[in-house]
């Protein structure tokens, strides 16, 4: 048995009767000691020139049935249940695959050998030259194989193997030919890896341009009271704007009207220059009350329009800006947000203004009160940013270990970057209150002020474009050898922002690469 195992050791993924010998035994010889000649294995040999054996490998053939024993006269009929034959405790740890399609995506545990491209005419299903492929394509954006790590130390292999990866149609999706999981290990050797394209990403959606195109209008003023109706007059209540976000306008009291002068009108609320360099000292004010004369309120500040959102991957160092990889594939950069644009502030109260005799005296002798200031409008909303365009990847390697030897990589183009959405316009300020008067003597208090106009929101950033990336890496080891051979589509063209004249809501283009090392996407467990 210690001889067994040393020799299906140097032999690479085969026989089932050495699976548990290296737990077990040492095959290292003592100090001192002479190797022994091991004996060959009945299931030793290459791939290209050895003939397939009952014994020492599970058979699938399209003609099979997965009920059978998967022997040469008995295939099973998919590779999924050849491999989970081949990988059973005892099993052979090996399958010989007719040179057919397969429309099934693979895993393929530790230690699995797959021995394709069998001609299955041939009774001795010998290997049908370097034309001669098993095809591996599932439908769009599965990934063909899957090597994953379930036992310690051991080697899968891959031979005669054509992986196909369908053009991705999700949006952001990415084609992958194959995924080699933390702690696997394979060798590709004799095979083709096809990825297609990467699927466009998202257009980040807009805010509403056309009904309604702008956000809520400002609540109008309500008029102030007329005079000669009671000893005192209250000004107009304020103007009250709630918009959906929360954020309140108010625009101001108007000033109350009293027998020997009237009152202020209060200050719209929010208060003036919320930004650096926004607003001016007397937006928003209240007007001032008098004796016979007042003023009116002031005019609401506009509220500040929302930044543009930045365009993805702008900004950033080339080892941090293409994306991340992790088990479930690759995750590019989304362009940001556009911000809401601020609310508008409301208007000032208008001044009230006293009787000055103006009441007859039979009459209370309350004066005018002002008009209250209009509330702000809403701040538009802001765009969406596009969203990433998908890649296309020949391998995914994390924390592990691949070989590639005469095998071709051929991988296609990375998806464009979506567009950022547009910002939507801001409400217009609520119409100023209306004064109180003395009728007939055409005797007025004042106006309040209109409310501010809400800000524009800020347009999103575009997505970045996808990436066309032969084998994309975390903390791996690859060799190619000289004989493997590559090439790539061109990289996704990033997404403009919403207002295509902002060069910074532009995302990169995608990146194009034989190998790439990306930082790896921590994925929380399902």
């Amino acid at each position: 048995m210690i001889a067994l195992c040393c020799a299906s050791a140097a032999g690479g993924a085969g026989c089932s009767y050495a699976a548990d010998c290296a737990a077990t035994y040492s095959c290292e010889p003592l100090p001192g000691e002479t190797p022994p000649v091991l004996p060959a294995s009945p299931c030793d040999g290459d791939p290209a020139t050895s003939p397939a054996k009952d014994g020492c490998g599970v058979f699938v053939a399209r003609r099979g049935d997965d009920a059978s024993d998967g022997t040469r006269e008995a295939p099973v009929r998919t590779l999924r249940r050849a491999v989970e034959k081949a990988a059973e405790p005892g099993g052979t740890r090996r399958v010989y695959a007719c040179a057919e399609d397969f429309a099934e995506a693979v895993v393929l545990p530790s230690g699995v050998a797959i021995w394709g491209g069998r001609d299955c005419a041939a009774e001795a299903w010998t290997w049908g030259g370097v034309e001669s492929f098993t095809g591996i394509a599932p439908e769009p954006e599965r990934v063909p194989l899957t090597v994953e790590a379930r036992q310690a130390s051991m080697t899968s292999a891959v031979f005669g193997v054509r992986l196909v990866a369908a053009d991705a149609i999700r949006p952001g999706g990415s084609s992958i030919g194959m995924i080699v999981r933390e702690g696997a290990a394979v060798d590709v050797v004799s095979s083709e890896i096809l990825a297609g394209n990467g699927a466009d990403g998202a257009d980040g959606e807009s805010a509403p341009q056309d009904t309604p195109w702008r956000a809520p209008d400002g609540v109008g003023g309500q008029k102030g009271g007329d005079g000669c109706l009671a000893d005192w007059t209250e000004g107009a209540p304020p103007a009250v704007t709630v918009c959906e976000d929360g954020t309140t306008s108010i625009g101001g009291a108007g000033g109350e009207g009293d027998v020997a002068a009237g009152g202020d009108g209060a200050e719209g609320v929010p208060a003036p220059g919320v930004a650096p360099g926004s607003g001016s000292v007397d937006d928003g004010e209240g007007g001032k009350g008098g004796a016979m004369t007042c003023t009116p309120g002031e005019w609401g500040d506009d509220g500040e329009p929302g930044a543009n959102g930045v365009g993805a991957g702008k900004g950033v160092e080339d080892r941090l800006k293409y994306g991340s990889i992790s088990a479930r594939g690759w995750q590019g950069f989304s362009g940001q947000d556009g911000q809401n644009g601020r609310i508008g502030q409301g208007g000032g109260g208008g001044g009230g203004v006293g009787t000055n005799g103006q009441c007859r005296p039979v009459d209370p002798q309350g004066g005018p009160s002002g008009g209250s200031g209009g509330a702000g409008g809403c701040g538009g909303r802001g765009g969406q940013g596009g969203g990433y365009g998908g890649g296309s990847f020949g391998i995914i390697a994390l924390h592990a270990h691949v070989l590639v030897d005469r095998t071709a990589m051929i991988t296609g183009d990375g998806g464009r970057g979506g567009n950022g959405g547009r910002g939507q316009e801001g409400g217009w300020g609520g119409p100023a209150g209306p004064r109180g008067a003395i009728a007939p003597a055409a005797y007025f208090a004042c106006d309040g002020g209109w409310g501010g106009a809400g800000g524009k929101g800020g347009h999103g950033g575009g997505g970045l474009g996808g990436v066309s990336i032969t084998i994309a890496l975390v903390d791996s080891s690859v060799h190619l050898t000289e004989s493997a051979n590559w090439a790539w589509g061109a990289s996704g063209a990033g997404g403009v922002g919403g207002d295509p004249n902002d060069d910074n809501a532009k995302a990169e283009n995608g990146q194009t690469a034989v190998l790439w090392e990306f930082p790896e996407l921590i994925v929380p467990p399902q």
